[in-house]
């Protein structure tokens, strides 16, 4: 490992229930020596992204103000916007783009529906569970063998796992049954009392890029067609698609 992954490990330190870390905390979460730990927080320190506050030390301003440019930057995010607003409007669903980074399903951004606040789903940036709901599963199924393989093989013990299947060819076939129907309905697998009917954003020769989904209470559930929810779904993903394409284009031909 570099030593700019090694750094960036500090980072991944902090969460919700930690918030405020002394690099003597940094040193022994990552069986590091004091000297290193004191030697990254610096640097970290120095660059905007920890802040110190006498000897302890949390996220910087630095983040935040990456965040504020990922949000005008983003070519997903950017040509998903304005869909996710539609979808909103024409389901009154609450819509949810995820991406994949790493071993982690994130939530990027959401559109509110109409019982949105009712509903208990992940804020941007949170991850989502790896193995549960429907972005994570939908994500998955259209992930490259080799890393599905990869991922199975890395967490084949953990409860959400082994819920799936007990043996690789059986999670294997899970997931392609997934891939083959090309969305995925999740019924309060990770919120108690919410429903999510997901569909992958995918580009040619790239694969899934992203899934796009939409969330509902289980109350509304009488009210709504699924299968047609799933329908609308994967039309807009299409949208986006042909967004994101036209814009690689427009982007080549400025190269040129």
């Amino acid at each position: 490992m570099t030593k700019f992954a090694r750094i960036l490990d500090v980072l991944d330190l902090f969460s919700e229930g930690v918030t405020l870390l002394t690099a003597e905390d940094i040193a022994s979460r990552l069986d590091i020596s004091r000297p290193t730990a004191f030697r990254y927080v610096r640097e970290l320190t120095g660059a905007g992204f920890l802040a110190n506050y006498s000897g302890r030390y949390s996220l910087g301003a630095r983040i935040i103000t990456l965040d504020y440019r990922i949000r005008a930057a983003d070519p997903v995010l950017n040509a998903a916007r304005t869909v996710m607003r539609d979808l909103c409007a024409e389901t009154a669903c609450t819509s949810i783009l995820c991406r994949m980074y790493n071993d982690e399903i994130v939530n990027v951004h959401h559109e509110a529906g109409y019982d949105d606040e009712t509903l208990a789903f992940a804020g941007r940036g949170r991850p989502l569970p790896l193995f549960r709901g429907s972005a994570s599963k939908i994500m998955l199924a259209f992930a490259p063998a080799a890393r599905l393989r990869k991922l199975y093989e890395a967490h084949q013990d953990h409860p959400d796992v082994r819920a799936i299947a007990r043996e690789w060819p059986a999670f294997q076939a899970y997931f392609a049954a997934i891939r083959k129907r090309g969305h995925y309905v999740s019924n309060q697998e990770v919120d108690g009392g919410t429903l999510g009917v997901s569909a992958p954003i995918r580009l040619p020769r790239i694969g899934a890029v992203a899934t796009l989904s939409l969330l509902f209470s289980v109350d509304r559930l009488p009210l709504l067609n699924v299968d047609g929810l799933a329908a609308i779904l994967k039309t807009r993903n299409r949208e986006i698609a042909e967004r994101l394409h036209v814009l690689a284009e427009e982007d080549g031909a400025g190269e040129a």
